[in-house]
């Protein structure tokens, strides 16, 4: 069930950063990224609410700020830790 998790983790970066590689989406962060702003932030946090099916708030996710760490809070939230 993990590398599904991962997979639509990926999809899900892939949607709102198309300008990235797929190499590149797993070590994507805040500081790597110049296109993850705010709106970005937003985006990234209402699309994975609907693909993994979980209320996300925004300051539960705003420390989510790359990958790794979305991937983390996604995998708390859906009991995949």
């Amino acid at each position: 069930m993990a590398d599904a998790l991962v997979e639509k983790l990926e999809a899900c970066f892939a949607q709102v950063f198309p300008d990235l590689g797929q190499s590149e989406i797993s070590s994507a962060s805040t500081d790597t990224v110049k296109e993850w702003d705010s709106i970005a932030q937003v985006t990234l946090l209402s699309l994975l609410g609907e693909t993994f099916g979980l209320e996300l708030d925004f300051e539960e996710f705003e420390s989510a700020t790359s990958f790794a760490s979305v991937l983390e809070l996604i995998r708390q939230r859906t009991g995949h830790a």
